[in-house]
């Protein structure tokens, strides 16, 4: 925008803002993405009973409940 023959600096700001915010929003999608496909593999889970240090059943599903339940 030119007003009174000089070029305003603002003209680029909501395009950098609105660059800003869809680089921001991917890179959360990006990242439940990721949380997702290692959900579905069952790693989250793995780690989860990997790292529980009263672990009293088995390393799988139910073990893991009965885990839960008891602490």
């Amino acid at each position: 925008m030119v007003r009174g023959g000089k070029l305003c600096r603002e003209d680029g700001q909501s395009t950098v803002e609105y660059a800003l915010v869809v680089v921001a929003f991917l890179s959360i999608l990006l990242a439940l993405g990721v949380v997702w496909h290692s959900g579905r593999q069952g790693a989250l889970l793995e780690r989860a009973i990997d790292a529980s240090s009263h672990q009293v059943g088995g390393s799988d599903v139910h073990g893991a409940l009965r885990d839960v339940v008891l602490f």
